[in-house]
């Protein structure tokens, strides 16, 4: 089967910019989807508050403003490490187990909101290819529709990812044992390739469930029929997607170079020890980290609606070629008055 890709791509963007809202959902959908560490002396971290920072150092007040000895804390910081320091461990434990399970609690709210926005982003899109219009409220209602199945879809992915991950486990550490690692290699490349196949699959059952109004089971199938088929194109797709997914994440971490290179220079005196902390260029470059990460987020969701409207558009064509079944009417159940 031949594709226009030039035209499906620009279709698909040409969506993602007239339908703005769409970017929400693509937020949404992109949360079911993501530290630095720094080191002194040349060698791994190692932190010894007890030994370099005294937070009742009464010699504190020897050394003038902004100059203190290794491994100290400016001195505006000194009264709120203080307080810290009285807080007993059954304190820190039980906030930590709040904070824990709050974290945990919040991520499983994220989660179910992102199969919402899964569901009203391919209804948004294809409310948008077919009717040349698409609400904030229909798509909103078409996720909320389609959540059960769509939720039962992860919940056998996980089921499939883990016999996956079990079946390919035992014969990559028993080839890799066999080849002194060498092995460990292509059963890697294996991975990965099956991984791809795998997360494309899925993802078709969402299409199916949203665009043909299947249940799980049928979607299982037709997801993998229509995979099946359109092999070819379905490759060539998942290759361009990679590499504009790729292009887009070195920029965006070119645009994140300039704050941790300043929260880095910031730091690297308290580091090495050769001076304080640089209060004014710390305070900078988190500014600048904060205005990456609302930037990050919304180029995460825009790519997700258009890479999500290259694959839904896709789909649309192949089941246009094979379309499903249709039951005649004189061989469907006859319901008695």
């Amino acid at each position: 089967m031949r594709i226009d890709y030039s035209s499906l791509l620009t279709k698909a963007w040409n969506i993602t910019w007239k339908f703005k809202m769409l970017w929400f959902f693509g937020f949404l959908a992109a949360l079911g989807g993501a530290g630095w560490q720094g080191s002194g002396n040349g060698g791994p971290p190692n932190f010894q508050f007890n030994n370099n920072i005294n937070f009742s150092d009464s010699r504190r007040g020897d050394y003038p403003q902004g100059d203190y000895p290794r491994g100290d804390v400016p001195r505006e910081w000194q009264p709120a490490f203080d307080q810290l320091a009285k807080i007993d461990l059954n304190t820190w434990i039980t906030i930590a187990v709040v904070v824990v399970c709050s974290l945990l609690l919040l991520g499983l709210a994220l989660w179910l909101l992102s199969i919402v926005g899964r569901g009203g982003l391919i209804g948004g899109i294809i409310a948008a290819d077919t009717g040349g219009k698409a609400s904030f409220r229909e798509a909103w209602d078409i996720g909320v529709h389609n959540f059960l199945r769509l939720f039962l879809i992860r919940f056998i992915g996980v089921i499939v990812t883990l016999l996956i991950g079990i079946v390919l486990f035992l014969p990559m550490m028993f080839i890799g044992i066999l080849t002194c690692g060498l092995g460990f290699i292509p059963m890697i490349f294996v991975s990965f390739i099956i991984g791809i196949i795998v997360a494309v699959w899925f993802a078709y059952m969402d299409y199916a469930v949203v665009v043909e109004k299947l249940g799980v089971g049928d979607a299982i199938g037709r997801a993998w029929s229509v995979m099946r088929d359109n092999i070819g194109p379905v490759a060539i797709l998942c290759l361009i997607l990679f590499a504009v997914t790729l292009g887009v994440g070195l920029g965006l971490l070119i645009l994140f170079a300039p704050s941790g290179v300043m929260i880095f220079l910031s730091m690297l005196p308290l580091i090495t020890g050769s001076g304080a902390l640089n209060s004014g260029l710390l305070v900078a470059g988190i500014v600048l980290l904060a205005l990456f990460i609302i930037a990050s987020w919304i180029v995460q969701a825009v790519m997700t609606v258009w890479e999500t409207a290259v694959m839904v558009l896709a789909y649309r064509e192949f089941i246009q070629r094979s379309p499903l079944p249709v039951i005649p009417a004189d061989a469907q159940p006859q319901i008695p008055a």
